[in-house]
């Protein structure tokens, strides 16, 4: 795996994005046409997977 920190914050995570961008142009391609909304669910994968260990923050309210 290429990414083994799964901690990032969203700068870390857009700044990896941002270089790959070619690369996910290329993997949203259907019918030789960038489909914006696949690429858009590969992005927001992305996003998710980097970033699923975050701690949550403390002072968030319980309902009760």
């Amino acid at each position: 795996m290429i990414f083994k920190n799964f901690n990032m914050t969203d700068d870390e995570v857009m700044e990896i994005i941002y270089t790959y961008d070619n690369l996910l142009n290329k993997y949203s391609k259907i019918n030789g046409r960038i489909d914006e909304d696949l690429k858009q669910e590969i992005t927001v994968e992305i996003y998710k997977t980097l970033t699923k260990n975050r701690e949550r923050q403390k002072n968030l309210k319980k309902f009760s």
